[in-house]
């Protein structure tokens, strides 16, 4: 197994990393173009809101549609971020948190 430098480990538990693994509902499959805008809007304003800052991917033809990337925010607010992607019924978000290595 690979070791972390302490100059790494410092960095790494210094800054969590929060990603979301976004799937689409059945409302949420039927969204046009303009409401998706809206709604990744309306999530970006949440992450800016607590501090962080957010990155979006599509991921069409996997396990989920989209993967959202967000640092510089507190676990607890990454809670609240993941109830507000929720809160419109239009995706489901898993939470995931993780350290940096390399």
């Amino acid at each position: 197994m690979r070791e972390i430098s302490k100059s790494m480990a410092k960095v790494a538990r210094d800054e969590v990393t929060y990603i979301f693994l976004i799937e689409d509902t059945a409302k949420g499959a039927t969204l046009g173009a303009a409401a998706r805008r809206r709604e990744f809007g309306n999530v970006n304003a949440l992450v800016r809101k607590a501090g962080g800052q957010c990155r979006l991917y599509s991921t069409r033809g996997s396990s989920c549609d989209f993967v959202s990337i967000i640092s510089g925010i507190s676990h607890a607010a990454a809670i609240r971020i993941a109830e507000g992607i929720e809160s419109t019924g239009v995706v489901k978000a898993t939470l995931i948190s993780g350290l940096e290595i390399f």
